[in-house]
């Protein structure tokens, strides 16, 4: 059996790492509550441009073309990953890579050979230690999400789609905020514009269908359908890399939140259960101490 000094010693540190788990708790709770409200704005603005965008490009899909490649049986296919750049996020990190391998593996089966971009140190280091090309990688980027970053990397994906002829898919992988306790991994299309519907099955994105609304608006258009597309359509992919970097890192903070509250909780019960172990200990230290004195009492009566 453990001595009282190595239990109290061990309840002690046990203590000090509840207070660091609660500390990083708070930490995490204030970064998501910086988030979420840009999350779920974002989110409402993002379904209508995609539906004007819709409407817009019924009727003019001719500038659409660079974006709608037909899928070739053999090429290149580029995945743009978004993991954490730490850890101590619970299962975050490991749903990113569940879904990108099963990604690799249907587009290796279809001919492809696909190549990463990577978002994060985590999935850098991850596929590094992997037989996958990482194409590139930006690192220590998601503690500063805005506009212009997610326009950045759009301009990347849509350049090795438009330009290197062997590129003939792209593909997002990141985590969905849903609510605190509910963020999954999943996969979608990026490039090209239509190819969702037709590649990539529902197993591998994990995701529920979008509802298509059968009502269509009959908008007055000023300049004509075609030159607003050629605004509207870059516009369209810089948000949805936007999008899914602030669900990235809302998600990646609401699931460090909950694994720091866990940590805290059985910081909780180890404390309860050492110092039940500790007041055990000591007690039958103090009843050795009172039958040796019994003891010794009635020797000297002898």
């Amino acid at each position: 059996m453990a001595s009282l000094k190595d239990i109290k010693r061990h309840i002690t540190a046990v203590r000090q790492t509840q207070k660091l788990t609660k500390a990083m708790n708070m930490v995490a709770a204030a970064k998501l509550r910086s988030t979420q409200g840009r999350t779920e704005r974002l989110k409402d603005y993002a379904n209508e441009f995609d539906r004007l965008l819709g409407e817009i490009g019924r009727r003019s899909g001719s500038v659409l073309a660079d974006f709608l490649k037909p899928p070739k049986g053999s090429g290149k296919a580029l995945i743009a990953v978004f993991s954490s750049d730490r850890g101590l996020c619970g299962s975050f990190n490991s749903g990113i890579f569940s879904v990108t391998d099963r990604l690799i593996l249907e587009l290796r089966g279809r001919g492809l050979d696909p190549s990463l971009y990577v978002i994060g140190r985590k999935a850098r280091d991850y596929y590094s230690r992997r037989k996958v090309d990482i194409r590139a990688s930006h690192l220590g980027i998601m503690s500063d999400v805005n506009f212009q970053l997610g326009r950045s990397i759009a301009q990347d994906l849509v350049s090795a789609y438009v330009d290197d002829d062997p590129v003939c898919e792209v593909h997002l992988v990141y985590t969905r905020f849903e609510s605190l306790n509910r963020h999954p991994a999943q996969a979608s299309f990026f490039l090209p514009l239509d190819g969702g519907k037709e590649n990539l099955p529902a197993e591998v994105s994990g995701a529920a269908p979008a509802e298509q609304s059968s009502q269509h608006i009959d908008y007055l258009m000023e300049p004509p359908a075609e030159d607003l597309l050629k605004d509207l359509v870059g516009r369209a992919l810089n948000i949805k890399i936007y999008r899914a970097f602030l669900e990235s890192v809302t998600s990646e903070n609401a699931a460090r939140m909950q694994a720091m509250d866990n940590a805290t909780n059985s910081c909780k019960d180890i404390i309860e259960s050492l110092t039940m172990a500790y007041n055990k200990a000591r007690q039958t230290a103090v009843t050795n101490e009172l039958l040796d004195i019994v003891n010794g009492a009635e020797a000297l009566k002898g």
